[in-house]
């Protein structure tokens, strides 16, 4: 039988790609980041309809205090917790050979639970959200990316 050689070796690259995952999952936490740094730039765009707009009272109010802010920006505390300019910015960040851990810690920024999920006074404005189809392609792609390198000649 001809090829064994390339039949192994492949197979050997394929099981090392997939046990050591970690920089798929670095990948991977990029493009996360990328979609929330799009979410905030698109006032919650990225995954629906957009944010609800302020309520009239409170935008004079924050148009006096932080001009040109958009919606979900005062301090840019929360901004910078969940739509970092890298992955390693999320307040949980968490990469392995096993898994990935990406997001906002209650800890850090408690008010995100409050935007995320709404309130009796507040309509919800997502701050994560469900991957959508052209994220799950990306992120699929990212993973194939990786499990094929070095296999078949893919480099």
């Amino acid at each position: 039988m001809t090829g064994t050689k390339e039949v192994v070796h492949d197979l050997t690259r394929f099981r090392q790609n997939v046990t050591r995952a970690k920089p798929v999952f670095e990948g991977m936490a990029e493009h996360v980041a990328e979609m929330q740094r799009d979410q905030f730039e698109t006032e919650g765009r990225h995954y629906g309809p957009g944010w609800a707009s302020l309520s009239p009272g409170y935008q004079r109010w924050k148009a006096k205090r932080r001009p040109g802010r958009k919606i979900l920006v005062f301090d840019g505390t929360l901004k910078a917790a969940a739509a970092p300019t890298s992955a390693r910015g999320f307040n949980i960040y968490r990469v392995s050979n096993k898994a990935m851990e990406v997001g906002v810690s209650d800890a850090m920024t408690p008010h995100a639970k409050y935007h995320q999920e709404g309130t009796e006074n507040m309509r919800p404005r997502t701050v994560m959200g469900r991957p959508t189809r052209a994220d799950q392609k990306a992120l699929t792609k990212i993973l194939h990316q990786h499990l094929i390198k070095g296999v078949g000649g893919v480099r």
